[in-house]
């Protein structure tokens, strides 16, 4: 009988374990979070802690941030708080021979500095190809294909993977080597690491909150973000967009989104393609008129609003007051002084 307690005992101990595991691993990942007026270095340890992410960010630590979120994904709390920092969220993949110059380059980006002799690898339209894209999809479940018929240096590689992708990856100017063998397809964040391997170096996947100091509501820059435009990672694309590499990343995107809007947001892919494709060889003043007139179109300011208002919806009361004061000053200022009778 004795034996059977203890038995029993045991059955009931393991089916508990089983229970705290089973909500341990269908939790992992979701963020809560129940902050007012707290420090933005702690709200950003609790996300990271909880989402198991690296956030790194060039606002002022000491911000005071309002925050309240319950078993949100992980993704969702930082565009949530990249929204209430007036901040950018950028997935990027930091790379290079050493851990310690990976260190050096996040904390110079932290400082609000750009560190010279960094080669920063950018997607353009910010990583977002899909018009009126409204969900938010988490940018390390993008599936990244390299194209092996094209330079296999790392640096070119890696750009192929910004516009692929839509990450940020940033490697020191002068290393470069060339990678004998591409990985197989797979999410974004296992082919860079198999690349890196490949190429005898190391990366640290981050989530970056990027402020603008050339923003006019910002505060006056420090020398070296006023002389760099900001930091290390902000520079806009340059080089020329390929493509295919881009139309791959909009069916990533479209095949990370819910089934049930996967068809719609591939034909708003099609036709906004189809419009850019046209443009390709008119002359400016056409271009201009053209490209003014497609922005005017119903559907399209509409698709715009649904940004906008999702945008706004993540916002503290007073962000929104605070917007509606610049564009009244925006208004004002377009309208100019009154004129005398």
């Amino acid at each position: 009988m004795r034996n059977l307690r203890i038995a029993g005992l045991f059955v009931i101990i393991a089916s508990l374990m089983g229970v705290l595991a089973w909500r341990w691993i269908s939790q992992r990942g979701l963020v809560t979070l129940n902050y007012t007026n707290a420090p933005l270095a702690q709200v950003i340890r609790s996300i990271e802690r909880q989402g198991m992410v690296e956030i790194h960010t060039n606002a002022d630590l000491a911000l005071l941030v309002t925050l309240r979120l319950t078993r949100s994904p992980v993704f969702e709390a930082i565009e949530t708080l990249a929204v209430r920092i007036d901040a950018e969220a950028r997935l990027a993949y930091i790379a290079a021979p050493t851990g310690g110059q990976i260190s050096e380059v996040l904390a110079a980006f932290g400082g609000g500095a750009r560190l010279d002799g960094w080669a920063v690898f950018s997607p353009g339209f910010a990583g977002r190809l899909v018009p009126g894209e409204t969900a938010l999809v988490d940018p390390r479940k993008i599936g990244w294909k390299v194209s092996a018929d094209t330079d296999k240096s790392l640096q070119a590689l890696l750009d192929q993977g910004a516009q692929k992708t839509g990450a940020n990856f940033a490697v020191p100017v002068n290393w470069n080597p060339t990678v004998a063998a591409v990985p197989p397809a797979g999410k974004v964040g296992k082919v860079t690491a198999d690349l890196l391997q490949t190429a005898h170096g190391q990366v640290r996947e981050v989530f970056l909150l990027s402020i603008d100091a050339r923003r006019e509501d910002r505060p006056a820059p420090t020398e070296s973000s006023e002389q760099h435009g900001g930091s290390v990672f902000s520079a806009p694309r340059g080089g020329q967009e390929n493509p295919e590499w881009t139309a791959e990343r909009a069916a990533a995107r479209i095949a990370a989104l819910p089934a049930e809007d996967q068809a719609e947001a591939g034909k708003r892919f099609d036709d906004a393609r189809a419009f850019w494709e046209a443009m390709r060889g008119l002359p400016d003043e056409e271009r201009r008129i053209k490209i003014e007139e497609y922005m005017s179109r119903p559907e399209v300011q509409l698709r715009m609003e649904e940004r906008a208002a999702l945008r706004e919806a993540r916002q503290t009361p007073e962000q929104r007051e605070q917007r509606y004061r610049n564009y009244i000053e925006r208004k004002e200022q377009i309208k100019g002084p009154p004129t005398r009778s």
